[in-house]
């Protein structure tokens, strides 16, 4: 459909009011508590953080840039002798050391960090580290690369906050900074919130009742347990996942061609709903095809690693790209398992974290033995190594094509048994019923024995042969047999020959020489047989030739048949009575046929003569079919049919016994054409399964070295696959391989991954994670705003256990359980509270890093969407299923090397995450909302607010058709009362009841709207014609223009789209 200029442009009216009901639909918050006295200097929480930021970039992990000999990342560094024989620190000494020396200094030269490039210590900084080294320096190894134990739960003063463990973190930090917790949201607010946070999408009107009504005392968390048991769950969970993933539906480079990884997507899917353990789900993405026994569902897996960008561009290096796909696949292996900036030792060591550029190449080498291309030349389908993977109603259709193959060769081979009785007795009602030659009376020449004049060097021989008599040419003679035959453009005719070829050459001729070559020809080229009929070529010539090479020294029977049309099309050529593929190389004849040269056999005008055999040359006046054909055939093979009592040559029984298989075993070859039919259907099925990319391992594997300074032209030291010496070992007995490091991420003992995750889905419901850097858990990330929960949260995912909750209940978790993990953060208080804020919490706790309140957050693109389709009715709920093509406006992919072709019918209301993700021109309407492209991974969103995000909801036909949709559904459901319509339309957009001051704005606005609708039919009749969804008949047009205007407020208000 035509995308609007503007909703604006339509509704000239639609801006009056809309201020006014924004301005009531509004919220604010509570109040908060003193600030707290600061903390005691930690090395990792204060000190580690300066030296990262101020001293690492050059005395930090980099050898290649570190200065004065003085290393300041590792303690036995940090205090060793300098060369100098001073000391950098000397423990409970601070005057003494040259560090807080030199960062207190005034002389230019002197002072650290340097004033060129070098950032100065604040003052508060200078303070923490003098303190520091006055407390004796004590040194901790980093946080994050220490195995997380569990931490004791914390004693809290308010024991009846807490609904589950975690709360106990949350509420001790906040009475230590003196700050109250926020009270719990209410039921509306709680319900929304959930349903959104947990599907994606809004709760229905029904489902806010039922939450109302039930007074049970778990009653949210019955909520919750529903919600998490929704189909929908997997889709909102996999939606991240498919950022981290890079998921897209096109290569990104170059053209940026489409490729199919929607399998893969649905398998995400269905792996939350079904609650895949979180080490198995990493286990099978990493290495799903290495499992023993892999199923097609754990290789399907492996399409997270092949999720990188490909190139397909003529003039690019297949080895620089293939080089960007590896390195592509280290850094998203470590901001999604690691949370580490691993990218940063790709051209060296890494600056501020203990990873050497040589570690970084060995994370390198696991994902180097792919049997894939740097260049894949594949752009509308999956370069290798992909796997077809049939949907269940393939699988059962293939399971019936299997049957019916072999069936059908069991027949074939039951068949194939009975030919030597079968021939037999063709064999003896052939002699006892001699077959009649092929249309005697459209006969108009048999070449015969004696007749015509042998020429040339070799001049031919008639000799004994299979068939009967046959000319022998030696390709240096001929025979020439005068005017014998006269054949032109616009007669139907007939010739046949029994060939034996042993060399290329004309089988027979009427044709003069070069160049026009008028006349016709049975000519064989490299074992093929041509045929030629030409005015003057090539301008005015038919040509064409068997696909297929026949064998040389076999006699073959050849029929060539000709309709009369003067068209490549009326051309057959039949070899052993069975017509032949042809390949058309001209197609223009014109003009005649007729010439003066001579009939000639082995030879065309002296040229191109043939050596080989030829007998039993036959023309006939009109174009043969295929019985006629048949008929020739049997009555060619006559003479060997009749010779009884083992008198046949060993060549006549083997090509007696051929031509009875393949043309005359009439049971036979039907058998064999339902077995061809049973695999062609079979074949043609398999063009139908959708296909998706998969990783494989290449036996013997390929060599890894470092790339000096990343460039992939440059090599270093060989290395092996293996990971870096800061953290554990593979685990023993796993192999060096994709698998190997799969588990070694998931073993008990490895530092990152748990709290990695735990802290990502954190930042899922609150907006931040407990490291705020979620992507860098190294030393330049941030300190966890609750370090001990973190941990706590990292070890109860890991290893399981009982988790508590109010009034003495408890859950018995498995390890590594995500939905456990997301039922504990929703259940809890912590969540719960509302998200309304006071000046002097604000002041306190602006970013609400302290958890002094519930979140509130800006939906993703894609919800926001799916949002307004779901309250307007319009959403398709299917699960999973290829990418759909939406509304968009003209123009996004001018200069791609595709058109977007817009899908129709239920594919325009989808939900979002199954929109077409092209990563050089997105979807528009998510883009401006802060989708990614997914060039690489993105670990976290940003959330901008612009006033181009108010134009999109205003103008998209998304947004103006579900507003129509949803004005329709209100006035459905209340067609009497336009109150009572406006109420439901707010109720489904945003599940509350509304206040009377709401109420009466919608009023205003719909009032005024309808004034000028009425004034404006026309502007009535464009509005609701925007969307292909129909406007119903029976609604006033003026009357539903003004509701969608105000449904379009609805969609607009910041509580839509904020939960």
């Amino acid at each position: 459909m035509r995308f609007p200029s503007s909703f604006a442009a339509v509704v000239p009216r639609f801006l009056a009011g809309v201020a006014c009901v924004w301005a009531v639909i509004a919220r604010t918050g509570l109040g908060a508590a003193p600030a707290p006295t600061p903390p005691p200097v930690d090395f990792n929480r204060d000190i580690r953080p300066i030296l990262s930021d101020h001293c690492y970039a050059c005395h930090g992990p980099d050898e290649g840039k570190r200065k004065g000999g003085l290393r300041l990342d590792r303690q036995e560094d940090a205090f060793r002798e300098l060369k100098s024989g001073k000391h950098a620190l000397v423990a409970a000494k601070p005057g003494e050391g040259t560090l807080v020396e030199r960062v207190l200094s005034k002389d230019p030269d002197e002072i650290m960090p340097p004033p060129k490039g070098g950032k100065p210590l604040s003052a508060e900084q200078i303070r923490l580290l003098k303190q520091w080294v006055a407390q004796g320096a004590p040194w901790k190894q980093h946080w994050s690369f220490v195995a997380p134990d569990r931490p004791p739960l914390p004693t809290v003063r308010d024991a009846r906050w807490p609904r589950n463990d975690l709360d106990r973190f949350v509420l001790a930090r906040l009475e230590k900074e003196g700050i109250a917790p926020a009270p719990e949201a209410d039921k509306a607010t709680l319900v929304r919130r959930a349903t959104l946070d947990l599907t994606g999408l809004p709760p229905t009107i029904e489902e806010v009742d039922a939450f109302f009504a039930d007074r049970s005392s778990d009653a949210y968390e019955k909520l919750v347990d529903r919600l998490l048991a929704a189909p929908q769950y997997g889709e909102r969970m996999a939606a991240n996942w498919l950022d981290l993933a890079r998921y897209a539906d096109t290569s990104g480079y170059h053209f940026d061609g489409v490729r199919f990884l929607w399998l893969w997507r649905d398998w995400v899917i269905d792996a939350f709903n079904k609650n895949k353990p979180y080490d198995q789900f990493t286990v099978e993405q990493l290495a799903g095809d290495l499992l023993p026994g892999a199923t097609p569902e754990q290789r399907v897996a492996t399409g997270f690693v092949r999720g990188n960008m490909t190139n397909d561009e003529g003039g690019a290096d297949p080895d620089e790209y293939l080089n960007k796909y590896i390195v592509d696949r280290v850094n998203t292996l470590g901001a999604v398992w690691l949370g580490m900036t691993v990218g940063c030792a790709e051209c060296h060591d890494h600056k501020y974290d203990p990873l050497a550029s040589r570690e970084f190449y060995r994370f390198y080498a696991f994902f180097h033995n792919v049997p894939e291309k740097g260049l894949d030349r594949i752009r509308s389908d999956n370069p290798p190594p992909r796997l077809p993977v049939p949907t269940p109603e393939q699988a059962r259709k293939f399971v019936e094509m299997d049957f019916r193959l072999k069936d059908a060769e069991k027949t074939v081979n039951d068949r194939q048994g009975e030919l030597g009785e079968s021939q037999e007795k063709w064999e003896r009602e052939t002699n006892g019923h001699a077959p009649a030659p092929a249309a005697t009376n459209d006969l108009v020449r048999v070449v015969r024995e004696g007749e015509g004049t042998g020429s040339g060097e070799g001049k031919p021989e008639w000799t004994d042969a299979l068939p009967g008599r046959a000319l022998k040419l030696a390709g240096n003679g001929w025979l020439d047999l005068g005017p014998a035959v006269a054949i032109d453009r616009t007669n139907a005719f007939s010739y046949a020959a029994w060939v034996k070829i042993q060399a290329d050459g004309a089988v027979l001729s009427r044709m003069e020489k070069a160049p026009g070559y008028r006349g016709f020809d049975l000519l064989v080229t490299d074992r093929r047989l041509q045929v030629h009929l030409v005015d003057a070529w090539p301008d005015r010539a038919l040509k064409v030739k068997t696909k297929e090479q026949f064998p040389a020294d076999r006699w073959i029977r050849v029929v060539a048949t000709h309709d009369g049309t003067g068209k490549a099309a009326g051309l057959r050529v039949y070899v052993d009575g069975r017509a032949r593929d042809l390949e058309t190389e001209r197609d223009a004849l014109a003009g005649t046929l007729a010439t003066a040269e001579p009939l000639r056999i082995g030879a065309r005008s002296g040229e191109a003569q043939f050596k080989g055999m030829v007998g039993d040359v036959r023309f006939w006046k009109r174009a043969l079919g295929e019985d006629d054909v048949r008929a020739d055939l049997h009555h060619a093979w006559r003479p060997v049919i009749g010779k009884t009592g083992g008198k046949r040559t060993p060549e006549e029984q083997e090509g007696l016994d051929r031509v009875y298989k393949e043309v005359f075993a009439t049971e036979y070859l039907r058998a064999q054409v339902a077995l061809a039919k049973a695999r062609q259907a079979k074949d043609a099925s398999y063009g139908g399964i959708p296909t998706t990319l998969v990783m494989e391992e290449m036996d013997p594997p390929r060599d890894t070295f470092v790339l000096v300074r990343g460039d992939f032209r440059n090599k270093g030291e060989k290395v092996t696959a293996g990971v870096p010496a800061f953290l554990p070992p593979l685990p023993s007995g796993e192999a060096p391989n994709r698998l190997g490091l799969a588990r070694w991420l998931v073993a008990k003992n490895h530092p990152l991954m748990a709290r990695v995750t735990v802290n990502r889905y954190w930042a899922m419901f609150f907006g931040n994670g407990f490291v705020k850097t979620i992507n860098d858990f190294g030393a330049q990330g941030e300190w966890p705003s609750h370090p001990e929960l973190i941990d706590w949260l990292a070890v109860q995912f890991r290893d399981g256990g009982r988790i508590s909750g109010t009034r003495g209940t408890h859950r018995d978790v498995t390890p590594w359980n995500t939905r456990e993990l997301v039922r504990a953060i929703v259940t809890s208080a912590t969540y719960r509270q509302s998200a309304a804020v006071t000046p002097a919490k604000l002041e306190r706790d602006r970013y609400n890093r302290l958890l002094s309140r519930g979140p509130r957050l800006r939906l993703d693109a894609e919800f926001i969407r799916d949002n307004a389709l779901a309250v307007a009715g319009l959403l398709d709920r299917g699960i999973g299923g290829p990418s759909v093509k939406p509304y968009q406006p003209s123009g996004i992919w001018d200069g791609t090397d595709a058109r977007y072709d817009q899908d129709h019918g239920e594919k325009l209301y989808r939900r979002g995450m199954y929109v077409f993700w092209r990563r050089s021109a997105h979807y528009p309407s998510f883009a401006t909302f802060d989708a990614p492209n997914r060039e690489v991974c993105t670990f976290l969103r940003q959330r901008t607010q612009t006033p181009l995000q108010s134009l999109v909801l205003m103008n998209d036909p998304v947004y103006v058709e579900a507003a129509r949709a949803l004005a329709q559904r209100a006035w459905k459901e209340e067609p009497r009362d336009p109150a009572k319509r406006l109420v439901r339309a707010f109720r489904h957009t945003l599940g509350r009841m509304p206040v009377p001051e709401e109420i009466a704005a919608l009023r205003r606005t719909h009032d005024e709207q309808l004034a000028g609708f009425r004034a404006d039919p026309k502007a009535a009749e464009a509005l609701l014609k925007i969307g292909e969804s129909p406007a119903p008949k029976d609604i006033p047009a003026d009357e539903l223009a003004a509701l969608t205007a105000v449904a379009n407020v609805l969609l607009n208000l910041n509580e839509t789209i904020i939960r």
